[in-house]
């Protein structure tokens, strides 16, 4: 009894923090986790339990935080597991909405970056495509910035395509 008072007592203020998430603290925390194994844990666990987000969006980023985790694990097996999961979850959440320009993003950044024996780079061009096509159309300033930032340190980007940024 006393082990489930004091379970209660950890949990509840977590739950409640991750009830209240918005968006941009969710953005936050995927950029946070790729530093440590604890920041992806608590990224993880906001995925799991954040509300007030799209939930399409919200796979999406659940995705991410299997593919940051497979970037902590230490056995191959795992990693390799991890990652796959996650890369299920972001491109089937990408396959319930082609037009978000945020996990079109999320993709981008995974792709650019996961190393070529995951064979997983097939849609960076189309994903680049939808983001500089919708990119003056993002209300979002949060997400236009960090986008804007990305492209623009991005070795997959021209200086023409560049200046769509500016």
């Amino acid at each position: 009894m006393k082990k489930l008072l004091l379970l209660i007592l950890f949990v509840t203020p977590f739950l409640q923090w991750a009830s209240d998430m918005d968006i941009v603290k969710l953005r936050n925390l995927y950029y946070q986790a790729s530093i440590s194994k604890e920041a992806s844990e608590k990224f993880a666990q906001a995925t799991a339990v954040a509300t007030g987000i799209d939930k399409i969006t919200l796979t999406g980023y659940s995705g991410m935080s299997w593919m940051i985790k497979a970037n902590h694990a230490f056995n191959p097996y795992n990693k390799l597991s991890y990652f796959f999961k996650g890369k299920g979850l972001l491109d089937g959440a990408i396959k319930s909405d082609e037009k978000n320009v945020e996990l079109r993003f999320l993709r981008y950044c995974v792709q650019t970056n996961a190393p070529s024996f995951l064979a997983y780079s097939g849609n960076i061009s189309s994903d680049k495509s939808v983001i500089l096509i919708n990119y003056s159309t993002i209300l979002d300033l949060d997400l236009k910035k960090r986008i804007k930032d990305y492209l623009l340190s991005s070795k997959y980007c021209t200086a023409s395509e560049k200046k769509i940024l500016q």
